[in-house]
């Protein structure tokens, strides 16, 4: 577990953890949960550092994905309206990356002993033109963490709107995966989506497999809101959503020592596949006073594969 700092929250049932840095973007920065015959798992890549740099942060722990997941291309945002510049990512230029929430302190509205409610406000800005409200309840069980994130329009006008997590899942190259989804997106070599195709069955995941060599990025719709995954130890992870978050990005960097498996509302640059009728993309319009809300929940599985 981190070294707890000032500010952070801890959740804690028996010997079930989490270690919460509101400051450093809403980031849950290590997990421990209890398998169903008692013993204590580690779940999460930490997260130790003890700040955040909002624009080369460090990876682990989860971090929520808001107003949007991963890139809009060139930083040109295809509204009804016109197009809205936003500032690149210096990681992924000419393109943005992952919205601006994570980089920002969050502050906590309430917390107890198993749970927790972390808000941002934020004004509109250079790295998002309209001002947003974001809202994190996590609550903790014994063998379970449970986290239900809103976006929530503030301003004038209709505003683009996703929302995700971020998880950094321990991982080890040969762990097998298990999940179902429909479609996967093309990319270009930006890792810009471009369109979709039915996933071919000898591709699919139905059934638990480890993922191919080396780094890996996929970019999946239609799927069922439901995976497992093999933890180093061999326990069994399960992770769940609802429909909201019907999207799932599988992310595996070229030295396998975490994994990715983000929950998603959208496609990347869903916006503006969006804008130009491509279709599935999951985007969505906010009105003013709208808000988009998804959950997501992990728990260990009393089963192996």
């Amino acid at each position: 577990m981190p070294e707890l700092l000032p500010g952070d929250v801890l959740l804690r049932v028996g010997a079930a953890r989490a270690v919460l840095r509101p400051q450093a973007g809403g980031r849950v920065c290590s997990l421990t949960l209890v398998h169903p015959d008692g013993h204590a798992v580690p779940v999460l890549y930490p997260y130790t550092d003890a700040g955040v740099d909002p624009l080369n942060w460090a990876k682990g722990g989860i971090y929520p994905l808001v107003p949007y997941s991963n890139r809009i291309a060139h930083g040109q945002l295809h509204t009804a309206n016109g197009t809205v510049a936003l500032p690149p990512h210096p990681n992924a230029q000419p393109h943005t990356l992952h919205g601006h929430a994570h980089g920002l302190p969050w502050a906590v509205v309430s917390h107890d002993d198993t749970s927790a409610h972390l808000r941002l406000n934020s004004p509109a800005c250079a790295a998002w033109p309209w001002h947003l409200q974001a809202d994190m309840y996590l609550r903790l069980s014994a063998h379970a963490l449970q986290l239900d994130l809103s976006l929530t329009h503030l301003g004038a006008g209709d505003m683009p709107a996703g929302i995700g997590f971020h998880p950094y899942f321990l991982h080890h190259e040969n762990a097998r995966l298990r999940y179902h989804a429909g479609r996967r997106w093309s990319t270009d070599l930006d890792c810009l989506a471009l369109g979709s195709e039915p996933l071919p069955q000898p591709e699919a995941y139905d059934a638990p497999k480890p993922l191919p060599p080396g780094t890996l990025t996929d970019y999946l719709s239609e799927w069922d809101g439901a995976l497992e995954l093999e933890l180093p130890q061999g326990e069994v992870l399960g992770l769940q959503t609802d429909a909201v978050l019907s999207h799932l990005v599988v992310h595996r960097p070229p030295q396998p020592i975490y994994l990715c498996l983000e929950p998603v509302s959208h496609v990347a640059d869903g916006f503006n596949l969006a804008a130009r009728g491509v279709p599935g993309t999951g985007t969505v319009q906010l009105a003013a006073g709208g808000m988009l809300r998804g959950q997501m929940s992990m728990s260990l599985s009393d089963h192996l594969f």
